[in-house]
């Protein structure tokens, strides 16, 4: 499919009272697109410089920032001829206009369409959080990630946000190697998420950095990065308001010994952390003079 023929695909009404589509409203997608135009809200498509090229399925898309459906969302210039086909079970597929990748062609088509829409300017002007959202990295909702805990890396599930305990772990990565703590990450290293609303993660970031200036000594912005992940349902389809919390954890000084804003120093021990009762505290900052 050339440029203009991608641009026109699905904007237009059919016509064509004996078309298939137009007679069976629940068709599967490989039968859905056998038609160049649309036939109701399911296949419909608006100009592709109106939309991000993401799709949250159970939303009801009141600000229409985002994919209506599935179709938009596949004949994005962003997405098309990027995903490996679905439908290719030998080296020919015969859907036709057909949004996804089969050969090399496919993909350099959509990286030229890609280089001359005005979709990049729009998206290089966007804020901080919804680069984050376009970011390539994403979680699929129950799968096993690709990362086990041990001394740098922690898997942490809340029901609700245990704000002292984080603050907990982050001491301990401070004053032990660094890492990165995954909170919406189960024991078993299964991604689930946190349900945070676009307030819920304003009020998040406020008070964790409120209360990383009153550990001793203070926290600075470059020693901790904080990150929500996108979970996915699939490898397409993003669920609204769920995350990973990521944490990453830079240790700069390396003799510096932190305690939180309760006045409590901890150390990471593998796959845990310990609280430093006083004489640890005195022999760890002699260990650290030394090193």
């Amino acid at each position: 499919m050339n440029k203009q023929s991608l641009q026109e695909f699905k904007v237009n009404i059919c016509q064509n009272a004996s078309c298939q589509v137009r007679q069976d409203h629940v068709l599967p997608l490989q039968q859905m697109i056998q038609c160049q135009y649309y036939h109701n809200n399911s296949d419909k498509r608006r100009n592709s410089n109106n939309y991000k090229p993401i799709y949250i399925s159970d939303s009801n898309n009141e600000a229409n920032d985002f994919c209506n459906n599935i179709i938009e969302y596949l004949y994005h210039p962003r997405i098309y001829g990027t995903l490996p086909c679905k439908f290719q079970k030998s080296q020919n597929c015969k859907a036709q206009h057909c949004p996804f990748k089969h050969d090399e062609n496919y993909i350099k088509q959509a990286f030229q369409y890609k280089i001359f829409t005005k979709l990049n300017q729009i998206l290089e002007s966007k804020s901080k959080e919804n680069d984050l959202i376009f970011n390539s990295k994403k979680y699929i909702q129950r799968i096993e990630i690709d990362q086990f805990e041990d001394l740098k890396h922690e898997f942490k599930q809340f029901k609700e946000i245990r704000m002292d305990l984080i603050m907990n772990y982050i001491c301990a990565f401070l004053n032990s190697q660094g890492g990165i703590l995954y909170i919406g990450i189960t024991d078993k290293g299964i991604a689930q998420g946190i349900k945070m609303t676009r307030k819920q993660k304003d009020d998040f970031q406020i008070e964790f950095d409120n209360i990383l200036r009153h550990f001793d000594p203070i926290v600075l912005p470059q020693q901790v990065e904080l990150m929500f992940v996108p979970i996915y349902k699939d490898e397409l389809i993003m669920i609204q308001d769920l995350f990973v919390i990521e944490i990453k954890i830079n240790v700069v000084d390396k003799k510096q010994l932190y305690f939180t804003n309760q006045n409590e120093a901890y150390i990471k021990r593998n796959a845990t952390i310990n609280q430093l009762k006083p004489k640890e505290i005195k022999d760890l900052v002699l260990l650290k003079l030394m090193s």
